[in-house]
């Protein structure tokens, strides 16, 4: 494995949805035609045609152009959005460590937090999230968190009382989480480890245990030596972001593994799917049949898309299939200005 990624090196002929994405993550499924993702810290040092606190949309069809939807920064904060899911109220939720908040976007446009604060006091910075079928929001807070600060928790919000739990605390790095209507996977990221709780009530779940642990790399880059120092580790390999397919089989972005690791119900791994760059950080199920895999890859700044070979799980309120989203037109109007050009059906 080498220090340098190149798209080369892939086996497979992947297509490129959308580029010049920084710190890319999430790719969503939209309505008409729509694939939404963040872009989470600028990188002042290079050229990307995004910075940190973009969310970006893409036309899957046509000619793939990418636009600009939204910045989540305040005057006073710099957003860094890690991940997004639509809602049942049609409103697009994002995960934003920055303004250490869950942020519901309307189909109106209007921004506000909606989730901050666990039992009065400010959450971390959420990562990740989840809707389970009724509704039921989970998701990860890990920000700050490390193997020297293991703060980070896990969270379930019942969505007919308005009540949030916390699922678990004390871990050190909580990142992807998929939710069935029976079952919570969470990814720890510096353990390289997956969990899989028991869903119990609305917004709550229990009796965790391990569902199975990454592999390691040869020759990661390593971490500056401040950060090395402060995080308790030389480098950051691990699970990040996850989706399910029909069958069952949880797909896993492997941050700093140049892959995506598949896992049958039991844990066992049962196929790796190559990606170009060594840090892919999210996948998605997405056309008709939901046969594509797209894969958000951090280093190369791009969302791909390949044919895994199977059906991806539907995900509860995506809208990809509505015909009349209330976020559709939001979507339709989207970016004048900010729009990227480059994104031009291109093969790795």
């Amino acid at each position: 494995m080498t220090n340098e990624p190149s798209m080369a090196d892939a086996p497979y002929e992947f297509e490129v949805i959308a580029e010049g994405l920084c710190n890319v993550e999430c790719p969503t499924l939209g309505p008409q035609g729509w694939l939404i993702n963040v872009c989470s810290i600028s990188r002042p040092t290079e050229a990307w045609k995004t910075r940190g606190g973009d969310i970006t949309a893409t036309r899957i069809e046509g000619p793939r152009e990418t636009h600009v939807l939204m910045n989540t920064s305040t005057e006073s904060v710099a957003g860094i959005p890690a991940a997004l899911a639509f809602g049942p109220d049609e409103a697009l939720y994002i995960c934003d460590e920055g303004r250490r908040s869950i942020l519901r976007v309307g189909p109106d446009g209007s921004v506000a937090d909606f989730i901050s604060d666990y039992d009065g006091r400010p959450i971390n910075g959420p990562n990740d999230l989840t809707f389970d079928p009724d509704g039921n929001l989970f998701f990860t807070d890990p920000w700050t968190s490390s193997p020297r600060n293991p703060v980070a928790a896990v969270y379930g919000y019942d969505w007919t009382t308005a009540t949030l739990h916390l699922v678990d605390s004390g871990m050190q790095f909580t990142n992807g989480i998929v939710a069935t209507a029976t079952h919570l996977y969470v990814a720890e990221t510096y353990p390289r480890a997956i969990w899989v709780y028991d869903i119990v009530g609305a917004g709550r779940a229990a009796n965790r245990r391990p569902f199975c642990v990454l592999p390691d790399v040869h020759d990661p880059p390593l971490l500056p030596p401040a950060i090395r120092e402060a995080v308790g580790v030389d480098y950051v390999v691990g699970p990040d972001g996850m989706c399910l397919d029909a069958d069952g089989n949880l797909y896993v972005a492997h941050y700093g593994g140049s892959g995506v690791y598949v896992y049958d119900p039991s844990g066992f791994e049962v196929a790796v799917i190559p990606t170009p760059g060594r840090l892919p950080t999210n996948v998605c199920f997405g056309g008709v049949d939901l046969t594509t895999l797209y894969i958000s890859v951090d280093d190369l700044g791009v969302i791909i898309a390949l044919q895994p070979g199977a059906r991806g799980q539907p995900l509860p309120f995506c809208p990809s299939t509505a015909t009349n989203h209330a976020f559709g037109p939001m979507l339709e109007t989207v970016g004048p200005g900010r729009a990227l050009s480059g994104n031009r059906r291109s093969l790795l």
